[in-house]
């Protein structure tokens, strides 16, 4: 009985060490801004290996979902909050590079942030991928993302 009490506090203070380890203006701006469907787990472990640029002024995440993923890129903006851009349309953008039908076509898919782009602008910029599998054959597309402070999605 003490072990399994022991246990369960240690996967407690696993859990609370690793969500304290996000910035709380951060996750705020991430539950304000992910739809509903999202689980808390589900953000917080999105927002843990989430991609960040260089000078961690930028994060990229991704939530896969069986009918989309979710994509989100936050701003760190001056007064320390950060600014949620959603760019979830970078995974239709990439399903019309691989010229069929869109998502129905695939058993499995998924988007994610791969690299933050340097640029000389104040703008940022991340290349997005999406895999999909289909008959057993991994199909693989990316999209560069460029993102103005002001929260705008540039495709290319």
């Amino acid at each position: 009985m003490f072990r399994a009490a022991l246990i369960l506090f240690a996967l407690i203070a696993t859990a609370s060490l690793r969500a304290s380890q996000i910035d709380h203006a951060l996750l705020a701006a991430a539950q304000e801004a992910i739809p509903s469907e999202v689980t808390t787990n589900e953000l917080v472990s999105a927002l843990q290996a989430g991609l960040w640029n260089s000078n961690r002024t930028a994060v990229a995440v991704s939530i896969p979902k069986p009918k989309a993923s979710v994509v989100f890129v936050f701003i760190r903006q001056t007064n320390a909050t950060y600014l949620a851009v959603e760019a979830s349309g970078v995974e239709g953008a990439n399903f019309g590079k691989l010229g069929d039908a869109g998502r129905t076509g695939y058993s499995r898919f998924e988007t994610t942030p791969t690299r933050w782009l340097h640029r000389e602008d104040d703008r940022f910029q991340v290349v997005m991928r999406t895999r999909a599998w289909r008959a057993g054959k991994r199909y693989t597309v990316s999209e560069p993302l460029v993102i103005n402070p002001s929260g705008t999605v540039l495709w290319r």
